[in-house]
């Protein structure tokens, strides 16, 4: 899976894949799409954002996240109504 990096005039634009394929080394054969990326929103201090979801599947346990790739600084109500719009689903910690 490979980002797009580029700018126009005014932006850097960072394409980021929504979907990716599951990776069980373990079975070859399997061939199942899942979310890329979720929201996050942190309780514990007050944080939101965007992170990767990482497969853990093949181990038989749940996905787990990364740290935040991207930074959401508006409110709580606005970071929904983005991933709403977005079709990404939120996680909370």
């Amino acid at each position: 899976m490979q980002n797009n990096i580029y700018k126009t005039k005014d932006s850097l634009v960072i394409e980021i894949p929504l979907i990716s394929k599951r990776n069980d080394v373990y079975d070859e054969d399997l061939d199942k799409d899942m979310d890329n990326i979720i929201g996050m929103i942190d309780k514990r201090n007050d944080t939101m954002g965007f992170s990767y979801v990482i497969d853990m599947s093949y181990k038989g346990k749940s996905d787990q996240f990364t740290d935040f790739f991207y930074k959401h600084f508006g409110n709580e109500d606005d970071f929904k109504e983005l991933c709403k719009s977005l079709s990404i689903d939120i996680i909370y910690i």
